[in-house]
């Protein structure tokens, strides 16, 4: 049963778009984010920490992926990089409130980029 449900999940990811990949990396990011912010009112830092960082990683694939030919792509890794900065200070400090500093904007972002998917996909039909 297992093995069927990994099959399902390696081919829902493969048959993807890049809008929706993208999409489903800001939903794991936010997830990674509530995460934490739980675990660090429960003073779980160790586990929080783990979570932050998983974020982080997030970011940073997120920066090596974009392309420089377009002028968007340098303000979006400024961006990413704000929120790596961030997550590293609510990880030292042991505090939410830099994850709550970002949290709206990466909520923004998944939204925008969920509609301009959104948008692709009805200009192609």
């Amino acid at each position: 049963m297992l093995n069927a449900f990994e099959q399902y999940k390696r081919t829902s990811v493969n048959t993807m778009t890049k809008g929706e990949l993208l999409v489903l990396l800001y939903d794991e990011a936010i997830k990674k984010m509530n995460l934490s912010k739980i675990l660090i009112e429960n003073k779980d830092y160790d586990n929080a920490n783990i979570s932050l960082e998983k974020c982080r990683k997030i970011f940073n694939h997120l920066i090596v992926t974009l392309d420089d030919k377009y002028p968007l792509s340098k303000d979006l890794a400024e961006m990413y990089m704000f929120f790596n900065k961030e997550l590293i200070m609510a990880s030292s400090k042991k505090s939410v409130q830099n994850i709550d500093n970002i949290l709206p904007l990466v909520k923004d972002l998944r939204n925008t980029w969920e509609e301009a998917d959104k948008i692709s996909k009805s200009a192609k039909n």
